[in-house]
């Protein structure tokens, strides 16, 4: 029986990895929602388990055991992709000429800067040398202490348990963005245009190299691009369990798991903000824990161990800086949340589009799975453990709350517009893509859902760890360290490794 279920858990693995290694890469995104940091079968089960798994009946039956991690992902170059354009962590953004009726990019540029900064001066002449490029190549590091507490109510039920834990973490967010030209001097130059889009985008004032009132533009207070952290709980997760097996040579249970949301939720002020936790979601669903001794003899033994958790994260509202999408509104998608919006009738400042497409948004993030599979050899109170750590999360259904921007009307402002006169969306000259008539209004149709929505998630972890439980004692004391490997299969999850120490014990 724990042959045939072995294989089938083996051969369910590697269908889902093969199916998700071809899964493509995701680009010109506004938000990413990484895997919640409580939520780490390894860390959590190395040389504790052994702890929990001893037979204590004449105790009062509780373990707790506190774990200090760090952890850093490695991958920015793929998440430089995930939040630039054309799956690209360096992207040329070029000046290019531009004519009222027919706007003119430059081949190869991902975006114009004169729809990001505005230029006048610079807008009619064709730059093809001298192009800014950006780069990002983002890295998260979170470190912290993870509190786990296992009960046995067996004097009230046989079999019956509780158990729960709880991360306090720091999240660090850095984008790393770089921004870089040739130099080429003047009001024009990409020098300036260098200097002003890095102010740009870190909510400072863009006119910082061409304070021209007829290129004025109010600073960007959303999706901005800076290095952030975040602290706090990352959420509570709750087990209320039965072990069903309970033999000296295999056990297995099954409980029913809540997560209570403690962390932060999504805002939408930064491009890559920092989460603690899974952004505010509740969560339902089950454990599943169960061992089999494989191998023994008089002083040591070899166990397989096996640990699943499924949760259903319910909706909650949340707020995202949505990009822009249709092809009669938007010249170019790319980057589009940044681009510059004229308001209809108004004289004033143009408008980056992040400010405006900032809403309020309903997030379903549906299924979440962490498994493991391991194995530990044990002598006298020692133990090492390697397992495997699979990790797989559904897509998110994200959804516009509110209504939108369907009150107001906004269009994307020509290279060409003069700040200082009146914004037409229904003129030719003062729009950058110009469909006759009130049509050049944008609307909830040209919202970006899907750029605001994190993708399906699936990852494979290798993790280790060593340990000792001092059993002889009257309350058991445990040491112990561990690390982990975790690969991501496309940019929708962060690759990233961690390493932990810990101490627990039992009483």
């Amino acid at each position: 029986m724990n042959n045939k279920m072995l294989k089938s858990l083996l051969v369910a693995a590697l269908t889902l990895s093969a199916a998700h290694l071809s899964a493509d890469s995701s680009t010109n995104k506004t938000f990413l929602m990484p895997r919640p940091v409580g939520v780490n079968a390894g860390m959590q089960s190395t040389t504790f388990y052994d702890l929990v798994n001893r037979k204590a009946h004449d105790k009062f039956g509780a373990n707790f055991e506190v774990t200090g991690f760090w952890q850093e992902s490695t991958d920015g170059k793929e998440q430089g992709k995930y939040f630039l354009a054309d799956s690209k962590s360096t992207i040329d953004v070029g000046r290019s000429a531009a004519a009222a009726a027919v706007p003119n990019y430059r081949a190869g540029t991902s975006v114009d800067a004169s729809l990001l900064v505005h230029n006048r001066g610079a807008a009619g002449v064709a730059d093809a040398a001298n192009a800014v490029t950006l780069s990002l190549d983002p890295r998260q590091e979170v470190y912290g202490v993870r509190l786990d507490y296992h009960q046995d109510l067996h004097k009230l039920v046989k079999g019956l348990y509780l158990s729960a834990n709880l991360p306090v973490v720091n999240v660090s967010n850095d984008p790393r963005l770089k921004i870089a030209s040739s130099g080429t001097a003047g009001v024009g130059g990409t020098a300036a245009v260098e200097t002003r889009l890095a102010s740009y985008f870190a909510g400072g004032s863009a006119a910082a190299a061409t304070p021209v009132p007829a290129d004025a533009q109010v600073a960007l207070t959303k999706g901005k691009i800076a290095k952030r952290s975040e602290s706090g709980v990352a959420d509570i997760d709750v087990v209320l369990g039965y072990k069903f097996l309970n033999k000296a040579k295999y056990h297995a249970g099954l409980g029913v798991a809540l997560t209570i949301p403690t962390g932060n939720t999504a805002t939408g002020e930064y491009m890559m903000e920092p989460m603690v936790g899974n952004g505010k979601h509740w969560g339902l669903g089950f454990d599943f824990c169960g061992g089999a001794r494989l191998w023994e003899n008089e002083e040591s033994s070899i166990k397989l161990n096996l640990a699943l958790k499924y949760r259903y994260l319910f909706e909650n509202d949340e707020r995202r800086t949505l990009g822009l999408t249709g092809a009669t509104q938007v010249p170019n998608a790319n980057l589009s949340q940044y681009q510059l919006l004229g308001l209809n009738g108004a004289t004033a400042a143009l408008v980056p589009a992040a400010n405006v497409t900032n809403q309020a948004v309903n997030v379903t993030p549906g299924s979440q799975f962490d498994g493991d599979l391991s194995l530990s050899y044990h002598r006298g109170g020692f133990s090492v453990d390697l397992g495997y750590n699979l990790y797989a999360r559904e897509g998110e259904d994200v959804k516009l709350k509110g209504a939108g921007i369907t009150n107001q009307y906004y269009a994307i402002a020509s290279r060409l517009f003069d700040a200082t006169g009146p914004f037409d969306a229904t003129a030719q000259a003062n729009v950058e893509t110009y469909v006759n008539g009130n049509t050049n209004r944008l609307t909830n149709a040209n919202l970006n859902l899907a750029g605001a929505a994190t993708g399906s998630q699936f990852t494979n972890a290798i993790f280790g760890g060593a340990g000792y439980v001092f059993k002889n004692w009257d309350c058991p004391l445990m040491l112990g360290v561990g690390g982990k490997y975790e690969f991501a299969n496309n940019n929708n999850a962060l690759e990233q490794w961690g390493l932990w120490l810990k101490a627990g014990v039992g009483f």
